[in-house]
């Protein structure tokens, strides 16, 4: 090939190269950018996660502090008595009153809240036959709570809700 014929080549080599090394910066900033948001919403995960966790201990502990838990269903904010059948669950019931959970971090926005409900009276899990025997235990049947917890809802976040039972 002559001079003239090879002018044009090194231009259209280069070009080509230039276009690639681009396409693979975008990729790789593309790339970049939705695993910094993955990492974000992780972590805001597992703040949530703490605060509903913490919520689920401040309910537990709301309940081993009061003298008769029963006898104060209706008196305290947050405790409510045996669920409604054919009624809408509590946690989804927005007339429903929640008791605050203290904050775990006070820089954090996540606000978490609880409700306690009187289950009834259920046996002990390590003998679940308990009730069916001829003679009943003292111990066999307990005053059996559930404590649901929530994150309240703020800036287009999902809402999260944790449930535990608890049994006095």
């Amino acid at each position: 090939m002559g001079i003239k014929q090879q002018k044009g080549v090194a231009l259209i080599v280069s070009l080509l190269l230039l276009l690639t090394i681009t396409l693979v910066s975008v990729a790789s900033m593309q790339r970049s950018t939705l695993q910094e948001r993955s990492t974000a919403n992780l972590y805001e995960r597992q703040l949530t996660v703490q605060q509903i966790e913490s919520a689920l201990r401040a309910g537990e502990q709301a309940l081993m502090a009061m003298p008769n838990p029963r006898a104060s269903i209706g008196t305290t904010a947050g405790l409510y008595g045996l669920p409604v059948v054919g009624a809408v669950d509590r946690w989804l019931n927005a007339t429903t009153t929640w008791a605050s959970a203290p904050v775990l971090n006070a820089t954090l926005d996540i606000q978490a809240q609880y409700i306690i409900e009187y289950l009834g009276e259920w046996p002990s899990p390590a003998t679940p036959d308990c009730g069916r025997a001829t003679t009943v235990e003292p111990e066999c049947f307990a005053s059996t709570f559930r404590i649901t917890a929530r994150t309240v809802n703020q800036d287009n976040r999902a809402s999260t809700i944790m449930q535990s039972i608890w049994r006095l």
